[in-house]
């Protein structure tokens, strides 16, 4: 419901607000003038919403439901400003000699926005090739191999960057360029608020991580066979980790410096912090291979809801691979007091994948109501619903169902369940694909 109101609000401030406002201002201007109008002005809109929701809000990423929603909004945002910016652009005009004034700051403001629709155009499509191999590999397998990403990551970082500048330069078109309307004032004003609050927004995004982030010591590395384990102690005041949540992290060492988020796989008493991250990609494997003990990690952070306390007195926690990470941290808080009853199904390829048993064991033994089952597909075949409904020691339609792993693997458990008649009463799980 809370997802429904925060889509409704974006909507409303992105796209009902300046349409009306272009109507009502717009006097006697024709249909396709208006249209027009209206598609640059939601647009524009968008983009403000947009360059807030870079800035990763806590209050609004804990009302809405954790960060990974709050960017699946960012995302069919954007692909709304790409849809609505041809619109504005294509679609003719039809002004009076005089209407628009065509000398001085006026002319420079339509050269600007002319430069700006392109660079719009192209860094928005490029914002959308992390999508291009996935819609592919819905038909036909990815040459080869890999994670079939078309633009390495600290590229793909700064052209979505660079949105920032352009809608600077769109600023710079709202505000010297006049429409002519009746009654201008309402309009201009708001899309002048707007412009005013994106810039500020995207200011905050560029130079804001100095006041987030918090630097710790690189204290441990270990190369696990199924992930690179760290281990690191804050230098001064450190984060407070919530079980289940995760942080965004960077290095101060070259390859390294672009910050990527990781769940939180252990947090101690002391404040430090453990991440356990599988080598799935050109980032991760530079930090396996580059990271040393003694380097600087900077951590911004925590986000997230997904956490067990929340859930009902049932539970089945079920983890994929590397997914095993927030439920690491969610056994270290267990306690002997623990009332609920929880299983914990930990599906891997084979044992060496493993992470992390140790504190399962410790867990299991320390609380009464939790157990676990290491699934490995390599000797126990494939996971399946009815494997699933097996393991766990009460009906999974009156349980609350977490999961971390892959995301085919949790669509192809829950549409079998479903066709089981055994889907959960409660499903919990967060995307962690952020472009």
């Amino acid at each position: 419901m809370k997802g429904f109101f925060w889509n409704l609000l974006v909507f409303l401030f992105g796209i009902a607000v300046p349409t009306f406002l272009i109507l009502l201002g717009g006097g006697r201007l024709n249909l396709e003038t208006t249209i027009a109008l209206s598609a640059g002005a939601s647009a524009f809109s968008l983009m403000a919403i947009n360059l807030f929701l870079s800035t990763r809000p806590p209050l609004l990423e804990r009302w809405i439901g954790g960060l990974d929603r709050l960017y699946v909004t960012h995302k069919w945002t954007g692909i709304s400003v790409l849809f609505l910016a041809i619109a504005h652009e294509r679609i003719g005009m039809d002004f009076e000699k005089g209407q628009v004034a065509t000398v001085g700051l006026a002319a420079l403001a339509v050269e600007v926005a002319e430069v700006a629709f392109y660079m719009l155009l192209v860094l928005l499509l490029v914002s959308w090739m992390k999508r291009w191999p996935k819609l592919i590999r819905r038909f036909m397998p990815w040459p080869g191999g890999g994670n079939g990403d078309l633009l390495p990551y600290a590229l793909w970082r700064w052209t979505h960057r660079a949105l920032g500048l352009v809608f600077m330069a769109l600023s710079f078109h709202q505000l010297f360029v006049r429409v002519p309307f009746e009654a201008n004032t309402v309009a201009d004003s708001y899309l002048n608020s707007m412009a005013a609050f994106g810039i500020v927004c995207f200011l905050y995004t560029q130079f804001g991580w100095l006041l987030r982030r918090r630097s710790y010591t690189v204290t441990d590395v270990t190369p696990h066979p199924a992930a690179t384990i760290i281990q690191a102690t804050p230098k001064r005041r450190g984060i407070s980790a919530r079980p289940g949540a995760f942080a965004v992290i960077s290095a101060g060492r070259a390859g390294l410096r672009e910050p990527h988020p990781f769940t939180v796989s252990g947090a101690s008493e002391d404040g430090g912090l453990q991440f356990s991250i599988r080598g799935l990609g050109d980032y991760t494997r530079r930090v396996r291979e580059r990271l040393q003990v003694g380097d600087t990690l900077y951590v911004d952070g925590c986000y997230g809801t997904f956490d067990y306390r929340k859930g009902p007195a049932r539970q089945l926690w079920l983890a994929g691979g590397i997914g095993i990470t927030p439920f690491l941290s969610f056994a270290d808080n267990l306690t002997a007091e623990e009332q609920r009853e929880i299983m914990l199904v930990y599906a891997v390829t084979t044992q060496d994948e493993a992470v992390g048993l140790e504190r399962l064991d410790a867990a299991a033994l320390r609380c009464r109501g939790f157990s676990f089952v290491v699934h490995q597909s390599d000797t126990d075949g494939r996971l399946t619903s009815e494997k699933l409904a097996e393991y766990a020691p009460f009906p999974l339609r009156d349980a609350g169902l977490w999961f971390c792993g892959p995301a085919p693997m949790r669509e192809a458990i829950l549409s079998q369940l479903r066709k089981d008649g055994n889907a959960p009463r409660e499903v919990h799980f967060e995307q962690f694909e952020f472009r």
